[in-house]
């Protein structure tokens, strides 16, 4: 979530801050090549640090653009993986440690390549039977250019203090960011707006409102033990109390934490003591496969529940204004 004063009220006359750290951001720019695909590129981004939900939406983007009749390729740098690609992701034969846990799930929808360098990245799949990319993150590098940005934000964080890092969240300025955007997606949350968002919708008409939906089986016990490292696991053990399920234990770890066998064990144990099922996510079980049989991490692979996760939008407006945007023609 970051640093708390990221996401409080400052003072208008503090922006002056933006102007300064704009300006080191576009010089350090002027020096980076810039590579324009011959396939066009849709990039799911956010203005801040950290996660936001671009993954499911991206993984939500693929599935609709699929629907139409497009064949789409995910681009990703695969966020604490060791290898430097250009590779195709596959589900069977590759690890959390070596492509990253979100490259992973986006295999199990499609054709997914991991690469360090986006532009590499860009190339290795342009000899490929494709129509489209969709680049998870990587809105404000400027290596590869971007055909159509479709922006996540949510609702209850919004853009934070519209500071830039490290005065707050921001990657660069919203004056800034704002000028490249197609589409905003806000996902919906039940707490209150975040007081910034006023100023992305004083300032940005084309805006998409979304909520995830979580589905947990109705057969499970009522009682749950929950792990998670997503961007914001409060939200998963709401979203699981309303399926009606008790959380009487609950293991919130970092973002894309490891899951090592001490705390696979104590997960374990704490199930057992209860007598409660297991849930998590798809992008934290990932990190468990390979995992020995005979280990702790097995063992929790084994006796884990995923919590299913849907996103709900108009994803009507949204095709319409891509294919617009990029002058597309199904085949």
């Amino acid at each position: 979530m970051g640093i708390k004063f990221w996401w409080k009220k400052v003072p208008s006359f503090i922006l002056f801050i933006n102007f300064f750290l704009d300006f080191l951001i576009l010089i350090k720019n002027l020096f980076i090549k810039k590579y324009q695909s011959k396939l066009k590129v849709i990039c799911v981004g956010n203005f801040t640090l950290g996660g936001s939900g671009k993954t499911p939406m991206a993984r939500y983007l693929r599935e609709i653009l699929t629907k139409k009749g497009y064949k789409c390729a995910v681009l990703l740098r695969g966020y604490k993986g060791k290898f430097k690609g250009p590779l195709i992701v596959d589900i069977n034969t590759h690890l959390s440690s070596e492509v990253g846990d979100e490259a992973l799930l986006h295999a199990k929808d499609g054709l997914t390549i991991v690469s360090k360098n986006r532009v590499k990245g860009c190339k290795y799949i342009e000899k490929l039977d494709v129509d489209l990319i969709i680049l998870d993150d990587g809105f404000q590098n400027p290596s590869l250019i971007k055909d159509y940005n479709l922006i996540v934000v949510s609702s209850d964080r919004g853009i934070g203090n519209r500071l830039i890092f490290p005065f707050g969240p921001l990657r660069e300025s919203i004056r800034k960011g704002m000028k490249k955007v197609n589409m905003i997606i806000k996902f919906i949350n039940p707490e209150q707006d975040h007081y910034s968002l006023s100023y992305i919708h004083k300032y940005f008409g084309k805006i998409i409102d979304a909520e995830y939906l979580t589905k947990v089986d109705a057969h499970l016990s009522e009682n749950v033990v929950v792990y998670s490292g997503v961007a914001d696991p409060n939200k998963l053990i709401f979203s699981i109390k309303n399926n009606n399920k008790k959380v009487i234990s609950s293991f919130l770890l970092r973002d894309h934490q490891e899951i090592n066998e001490s705390l696979a064990k104590e997960i374990l144990i704490k199930s057992k003591e209860k007598n409660a099922d297991i849930i998590t996510t798809e992008k934290d079980i990932v990190r468990l496969l390979g995992a020995n049989e005979g280990s702790f991490k097995g063992k929790l692979l084994i006796k884990s529940n995923v919590a299913d996760l849907d996103i709900k939008a108009d994803e009507g407006l949204l095709i319409n204004d891509i294919e617009n945007s990029l002058n597309l023609i199904r085949k």
